[in-house]
């Protein structure tokens, strides 16, 4: 009877940790949804395109706002704590602000943030120093000659970051140059131009361990009504490694790129299929030395950007387009993937998530809400913050308001 009762307890404790196990390969990260509606009725529509985790652990939205005409675009600051509560948010005065593209963290907790304004068809920098609540510490004013646009800053070593942008030049083409900049000292200590006989716009950059340089552009047509992806490794000092275009679907709208520990680029773009009306998104990978390596498309998710995570996993970010009831509905999206493409958690937001949730509760008749995540970075305790939009009705009214763009923010657990 002993023997017997210990076969038993081996058989019931092999089958508790057998489910155990099946159970945990199937675990799906917790996603948290917040939105954070401004109430101000001159400026409806906000975006958050950047996020920043401070050493307090606070969380840092830096939202483009508009008028109901979306003409009219201001800087909006939003800090929360790590659990999403509202903390503090902030219009931030401006004039002529055409985008908003970077957002760095200084030494002394200020943050600066950076863009492009547009004024007599001319574009030209734009930098502001803002304290943590949002009031201004300096405006740098910036003289170009030439129309110029702030692409995205990153930073390479303490108090030093990288910008690059896209300048107009002389032979009435435009091409990227980049610039590295040490925050402290508020000096400028190299820039380099990197010459091109296309129209070639930039889009981001990425500093990888040995400090090389990525950055990812656009290279447009003659016409400049289509352009293809175009890569550029640099040195750490801004001189050119080498370059690659790649051969992805010409109506893409979308592209980012990443890197994993073993200096693997991993690039995506996200599209429309003109054949079915469906998003997908091309994921492609790149060796160093810009061999293209393999290559999958993901179905049901046009992404905005694509965040290595660790463990070898990564985040792609954006949203699913769909066709409803004869409407056209976007719902943010997100897909979590292993280096052999294996998909280990998703989510698209749905009925059951907020805020759509609470118009189910309170039983109010109308149309689901469309959203769409457009930045994303991990946080310090391993967790993902993933921001954008949500376009919705004022909570308060919902009956009778018009719809607008909030900021839109999911806090994503990390038993990914």
């Amino acid at each position: 009877m002993e023997i017997h009762f210990k076969r038993v307890k081996q058989f019931v404790s092999t089958i508790v940790l057998l489910l155990f196990f099946i159970t945990s390969q199937f675990v799906k990260a917790q996603t948290s949804v917040f939105y954070y509606d401004d109430g101000n009725k001159t400026f409806p529509n906000n975006q958050v395109v950047k996020l920043l985790e401070a050493s307090n652990k606070d969380i840092y939205l830096l939202g483009k706002i508009a008028d109901n005409k979306y003409q009219d675009t201001k800087p909006f600051l939003i800090r929360v704590d790590k659990k999403a509560n509202l903390l503090s948010q902030k219009i931030i005065s401006s004039k002529s602000l055409h985008d908003l593209n970077g957002m760095i963290l200084l030494s002394n907790q200020n943050i600066k943030i950076y863009g492009t304004c547009k004024k007599n068809d001319k574009y030209y920098p734009y930098e502001r120093m803002i304290t943590p609540d949002g009031t201004i510490k300096t405006e740098d004013s910036i003289f170009s000659v030439f129309s110029t646009w702030i692409n995205d800053v990153k930073y390479i070593d303490d108090n030093k970051v990288l910008i690059v942008e896209t300048k107009d030049g002389k032979a009435g083409k435009f091409n990227i140059s980049i610039f590295k900049v040490n925050t402290q000292k508020d000096n400028q200590e190299w820039y380099k131009k990197i010459s091109s006989e296309d129209n070639e716009e930039a889009d981001q950059i990425l500093v990888l361990k040995d400090k090389n340089i990525i950055i990812l552009g656009k290279k447009y047509a003659d016409d400049l009504l289509s352009y293809v992806p175009i890569i550029y490794k640099l040195s750490s000092e801004g001189n050119q490694i080498w370059k690659k275009g790649i051969d992805v679907p010409r109506n893409f709208y979308s592209q980012s790129i990443s890197v994993d520990e073993n200096g693997i680029l991993y690039y995506i773009c996200g599209y429309t299929k003109e054949s079915t009306g469906l998003c997908e998104t091309r994921l492609i990978t790149l060796s160093s030395d810009n061999k293209k390596l393999n290559h999958i498309t993901f179905k049901e998710i046009s992404a905005n950007g694509i965040l290595a995570l660790d463990n070898d996993k990564f985040f792609i970010y954006g949203s699913n387009i769909f066709v409803k009831s004869s409407h056209v509905i976007t719902k943010a999206k997100y897909i979590i993937f292993n280096k052999d493409f294996k998909i280990v958690s998703k989510k698209q937001l749905g009925n059951k998530d907020v805020p759509d949730s609470e118009f189910t509760k309170n039983k109010f008749n109308i149309s689901p809400t469309n959203s769409d995540l457009l930045t994303a970075i991990q946080l310090s305790d391993g967790r993902i913050a993933c921001a954008g939009k949500i376009f919705m009705p004022n909570m308060k009214d919902v009956e009778n308001s018009l719809r607008q763009n909030n900021a839109l923010l999911l806090l994503i657990d990390n038993n990914w």
